[in-house]
């Protein structure tokens, strides 16, 4: 039985493909990843026959690799090719200009009822595998067009509260934004209850100290209460749910609040 795991490369059809790609001139690697996109946009019915679904989300991760916030699929791609797991069938360069149809050809697999998103053993496994599609989907939507320097702070800080990790030196409001993002992401990749099981207590309360920083303090109470329930072993059945929380805080009103930050006070985040 052939491997089938919940991040971009980890199935055998992954690996397969990204040998396949390595065999390739540098030169004509995206023309290749064109390709599989194409396929999957124009061909859907050949799905399952000519192409797989996690042979298109590792070639939008390749991609993804290449563009500002991909650093957590280029690190991976790396550890693939030092440890000799895999061929380096890397890009290059970025590869920005076909950031739009690996978006759309992601979203067809990954969509809620797609074949990626389905058929998976258990709820773990299905909110990973929607966390995979959903941090690649961002990369992807931001990566086709030209980055503003509060785009650029937003990708860095979700690479560093994908991480844990914040380099020495960066800026306050930017591991508030870390700290929050962390969180935040995981449970809009794969709900309350998966975040929580996720991150450690101590990086929730980061994040709600880094709410109340950015002036959501609904979410942030909100959150509050669920954690304290949540460690003292209230049953799921009877904690909010994930719907009361997005309700409460989306990616824009994310946005929209880091934003109003920086307008606040720039020094915060390395401006001014």
């Amino acid at each position: 039985m052939g491997t089938f795991g919940t991040g971009p490369f980890s199935s055998d059809g992954a690996m397969d493909f990204l040998e396949e790609l390595a065999e390739r001139p540098p030169s004509q690697r995206a023309e290749a990843l064109k390709r599989t996109f194409l396929l999957a946009k124009e061909r859907p019915d050949l799905l399952g026959r000519d192409y797989f679904a996690d042979e298109v989300v590792a070639a939008a991760a390749i991609v993804a690799a290449t563009l500002p916030g991909g650093r957590q699929f280029d690190e991976r791609l790396d550890s693939l090719v030092e440890n000799d797991i895999v061929p380096d069938g890397r890009l290059n360069a970025s590869a920005s200009e076909l950031a739009s149809v690996a978006l759309e050809a992601l979203l067809f697999v990954g969509a809620p009822q797609g074949p990626r998103l389905q058929g998976w053993k258990n709820d773990t496994d299905a909110a990973e595998a929607r966390d995979t599609i959903a941090a690649l989907s961002q990369v992807l939507s931001l990566g086709g067009g030209r980055l503003d320097d509060l785009d650029i702070m937003w990708n860095e800080a979700a690479d560093f509260g994908a991480d844990g990790e914040m380099p020495d030196g960066t800026p306050s409001g930017i591991e508030q934004l870390a700290s929050l993002l962390g969180v935040h992401n995981s449970a809009m990749g794969g709900g309350l209850g998966f975040a929580l099981e996720v991150n450690e207590p101590f990086r929730v309360r980061r994040a709600i100290n880094a709410m109340r920083y950015f002036g959501l303090a609904e979410p942030a109470d909100f959150l509050d209460n669920v954690l304290d329930r949540s460690l003292n072993n209230e049953s799921p059945d009877s904690l909010p749910s994930d719907d009361d929380f997005y309700d409460l805080m989306d990616d824009e009103i994310v946005r929209r609040a880091f934003k109003a930050k920086v307008a606040q006070i720039p020094t915060d985040f390395g401006r001014g």
